[in-house]
């Protein structure tokens, strides 16, 4: 049934833009934020299996979860009558099934696929893995900006139809890993399997087993060996192919154990040419007493904890008995006679989540459990300050070298009654623990990712900044985050003050090639208050001689830290208040707060003008709050912005 016209819940459905055998994708419109939707309506048939509401709303979650520059963004999800449905970014730009046949330039096809192993890295630590990651499942927001969809869906179906007790799954034969093909339980090399074989494709033109039936392809899979790429591509490089027949081993003991491993392995080999996703491993953590500044001790490397093998590591697969491997092809030809549209569409929808083990870069907490409904306006009051925890924990990351600090999951307290309605109202928020850079990006940072990747600021290619002189603020012929004062100026001196004149796009690429993401408005507002809500970084009154703001009459940047311990916020962040104003990820809405999601709100989906927190030396203590939201356009650079970044 075409539900074009209809209304679910406050989307307003628009047309279809793509039907499977698991759920049929329309465009929508969401009247309330003014913007489209896509939303997906799960096929009819699948909810009469006792338990699959529970495990819609729980899957559900999980993947709303999700934070990623390159996943699909779910932001909804819920029941009207006997049609379920979630509802996700919408986005025009087709898919990467549309960009493959034949081989693609190898810096291309490098950027694309690590982007979309930095997703399923991003995932993998969350404990969720995919399970249908293919062409059709990329959906391209940009030339160079893939996002991966459709986690969730194909684990929904495969419960709902007990194909997993059967011996069999869902998922697209020309990605599927051999055990998967195989009935097997899969855990997150298989992913790294499915993203190889995408790899193959992409340099080669081709699958690695042909475009034949699903029967066909899963036989060849499970009994024969992958013709090499470079038969296929005389200048592919000896050592790309080599990752390629690793990512593809038929034994999952015998591929990359960790999507980072694949990723280090592909960028090493063929570095992109400008903004990558670099190593970001931890090389050191632990815990720093509170009150004390500087770098941590030393900590011994972290060893990389490794999955247990579901199959033995030394296990030949018996390649089909005839016996099983008729039993394999009945079961399997009637899974994909069942699900086979949903293998060509544009918009797929056919995902999976099951657990996995969590990487050391990923600290456990306990936590209260996440909200699940949309915040309303509640009166609350900020408790006292209390004192900050006694120790802080902290890690060193690998690409950049710079400490981060943890804030656990949990909930705190968003929002201000004080001053501008953008502030409310007052509101309780949900977020998951992540990581964010216990100091400010310095000049001497930035430079090294300048230098490793070639990047121009949008400064420096536009020849001017904006620079605050006599009292006014100057647009001014030659200013950038190397000459943060116009022509004759200089960072020799000042390498370890926060780098400025750079814009939320500079930021972001930064942040990328760090492995890592600007953090969200609400992760910045919840390391810089803490759980108790203050005022201030340090506490509800303010002291000119905790921060750098326009009361201590500096006139400039300071170099970072300069204010810790004692402006240190609750978790251990510096210059959470003043400094230099940060960049953070979301687009500004005046009144977002008034809708926002309960947990883990990632701020409008579009906008003209991007977030920026904390205040500045150039701007009075009460811009300093740390509830103040102030807005600039992404690519405008002036000599009081600079930013941090954050990691899940």
């Amino acid at each position: 049934m075409d539900l074009s016209g209809a209304i679910i819940g406050q989307y307003h459905i628009i047309e279809q833009i793509g039907k499977g055998g698991m759920a049929t994708v329309y465009k929508a419109y969401q009247p309330n934020l003014d913007r489209y939707v896509a939303v997906k309506v799960l096929t009819p048939g699948l909810a009469g299996n006792r338990g699959f509401i529970a495990r819609f709303e729980r899957e559900a979650r999980a993947v709303a979860r999700l934070r990623h520059r390159n996943i699909l963004t779910v932001f909804d999800y819920g029941r009207q009558g006997d049609v379920f449905y979630l509802v996700t970014e919408y986005v025009s730009g087709g898919t990467l099934r549309g960009r493959l046949g034949w081989p693609q330039d190898l810096t291309y096809v490098v950027g694309i696929i690590s982007q979309v192993g930095d997703a399923l890295a991003h995932a993998h630590r969350q404990g969720m893995i995919h399970r249908d990651v293919k062409p059709g499942n990329i959906l391209m927001v940009e030339e160079d900006w893939p996002l991966l969809s459709d986690f969730g869906l194909a684990k929904m179906v495969e419960d709902s139809l007990q194909l997993t007790a059967s011996g069999a799954s869902v998922g697209t034969p020309q990605y599927m890993s051999p055990e998967q093909a195989q009935g097997l339980a899969v855990d997150r090399r298989s992913d790294i399997y499915s993203l190889g074989a995408v790899l193959y494709e992409a340099v080669t033109g081709r699958p690695p087993f042909g475009p034949d039936s699903p029967i066909a392809v899963i036989l060849r899979q499970i009994n024969e060996p992958i013709t090499p790429p470079h038969t296929l591509r005389s200048d592919l490089p000896a050592e790309m192919e080599r990752i390629i027949l690793k990512a593809l081993a038929k034994s999952p003991a015998d591929r990359y154990q960790r999507m980072e491993e694949f990723l280090a392995d592909l960028q090493g080999a063929y570095p992109i040419a400008n903004v990558r996703s670099a190593n970001h491993n931890v090389i050191r953590r632990g815990n720093a007493q509170a009150g004390t500044k500087g770098h941590p001790a030393v900590f011994g490397p972290v060893p990389t904890p490794i999955v247990t093998p579901l199959l033995p590591r030394k296990r030949s697969f018996p390649w089909v008995g005839l016996a099983i491997g008729l039993a394999l092809v009945l079961t399997l030809a009637l899974t994909f006679l069942l699900f086979k549209d949903s293998m060509a569409l544009p918009v797929s929808p056919s995902t999976d989540v099951i657990a996995a083990v969590a990487s050391p870069a990923l600290r456990t907490s306990p936590s209260a459990a996440a909200p699940s409904t949309t915040a309303a306006p509640t009166t609350l009051q900020a408790q006292d300050t209390v004192p900050a925890p006694q120790t802080i924990e902290l890690q060193v990351w690998e690409a950049d070298g710079a400490e981060m600090v943890f804030v656990p999951a949990g909930e705190f307290v968003m929002g201000s009654e004080e001053l501008g309605d953008d502030e409310r109202p007052v509101h309780r928020v949900y977020l998951d623990g992540f990581w964010i850079d216990r100091y400010e990006v310095t000049n001497e940072r930035f430079a090294r990712f300048v230098a490793a990747t070639g990047y121009q600021t949008e400064a420096e290619r536009r020849g001017w900044g904006w620079v605050w002189r006599e009292a006014e603020w100057e647009k001014v012929e030659g200013a950038d985050w190397r000459h943060p004062r116009g022509p004759g100026s200089s960072i020799a001196d000042r390498m370890d003050s926060p780098v400025v004149l750079v814009s939320w796009n500079d930021a972001d690429a930064y942040c990328r090639w760090a492995g890592k993401r600007l953090p969200g408005e609400a992760q910045w507002e919840k390391a810089a208050r803490g759980p108790d809500g203050r005022r201030y970084a340090w506490g509800d009154e303010f002291d000119r001689a905790k921060a750098n703001t326009k009361e201590s009459e500096r006139g400039d940047t300071a170099p970072a830290g300069s204010f810790s311990p004692q402006g240190d916020s609750f978790y251990g962040a510096s210059d959470m208040t003043g400094n230099v104003w940060e960049w953070v990820a979301d687009w500004y809405g005046s009144d977002y707060y008034g809708q926002s999601p309960a947990a883990n709100p990632t701020g409008p989906i579009t906008g003209t003008y991007k977030v920026l927190r904390g205040g500045s030396w150039s701007f009075d203590e009460v811009y300093a709050r740390t509830p103040f939201r102030y807005n600039v356009r992404p690519d405008y650079t002036y000599d009081f912005t600079g930013f941090r970044c954050s990691s899940q």
